[in-house]
């Protein structure tokens, strides 16, 4: 084996892996409100496991049948972690502010958890930014089978039915999170990210950024169809309403915002 060969599978094996696709979130949907009522339920001194026990035997969610009981569990099982990294999301269910602002908060907790219903949002965003009006489902379905050949050959191995659906239920999600509208043909809205929970993505993106500008470049923005430079413009407008302290030159960012963390932006700003 050549020094070479060994080089190139020595980088394949220190590359990160894809996460591959599942098709079932974007089919289940988002699920907004049945998420909401769960959430706001949740017993923050126990496990996930005893609350979703509970929510089974009770239904405080109020599903109409056992078996969309089964599919809320089932997705609350597979989509947060409330106690960790879903905690902020937990805390804003019970919070009048978050809400108010639900939808996005969710959205950004949603996608970041289903990387299909993220890249799909990206996107969609990207068909927005080149001029589209409308998102049709074979628009969608071309793009989820072009992604076969981007590092998601599972995609391929799903049934043309399955991809049907799933092309289908991101375009149900776009409408559900309010980025597009109709029901037959899907339009973009014009969408807008309010200061509340632009400042809670804000301070996530921070937590999972090395810097300040990486944060603020951060392509999940693009979820909200936010690019970087209407994400500055919407800080310099948070400055001078002296909501938060921001100053820019070039890659240095200087910025300090009402709370330290998303979770208490929730428990100590937010009424």
């Amino acid at each position: 084996m050549t020094t070479a060969t060994k080089a190139k599978r020595k980088a394949r094996a220190n590359a990160p892996a894809t996460t591959r696709y599942r098709s079932d979130g974007l089919i289940r949907g988002p699920l907004v409100n049945d998420t909401l009522q769960a959430l706001q339920g949740w017993d923050l001194e126990t496990s996930k496991r005893a609350n979703l026990d509970q929510l089974r035997q009770n239904n405080s969610i109020g599903a109409p049948t056992q078996a969309w009981l089964k599919k809320v569990c089932g997705a609350l099982n597979t989509r947060f972690d409330p106690l960790e990294n879903d905690r902020g999301l937990l805390l804003a269910a019970r919070n009048a502010t978050g809400q108010r602002h639900w939808k996005p908060l969710l959205l950004w907790h949603l996608a970041n958890t289903d990387r299909l219903l993220g890249d799909g949002l990206r996107w969609s965003a990207q068909v927005y930014s080149d001029g589209g009006d409308l998102l049709q489902t074979q628009q969608a379905l071309a793009w989820i089978e072009s992604t076969g050949s981007q590092g998601h050959p599972e995609v391929a191995e799903w049934s043309e039915a399955t991809r049907k659906r799933v092309a289908g239920g991101l375009l149900k999600a776009g409408v559900d999170f309010g980025l597009l509208q109709g029901r037959v043909k899907r339009r973009f809205t014009a969408y807008y990210l309010a200061d509340e929970p632009l400042l809670y993505v804000l301070l996530q993106a921070l937590a999972s950024n090395r810097t300040t500008a990486a944060a603020l470049s951060d392509p999940r923005w693009l979820w909200f169809r936010l690019p970087e430079a209407e994400l500055e413009h919407r800080l310099l407008l948070l400055h001078q309403a002296q909501v938060i302290s921001y100053y820019r030159a070039g890659s240095v960012v200087d910025m300090k915002l009402p709370a330290s963390s998303a979770e208490a932006l929730v428990q100590e700003v937010w009424t």
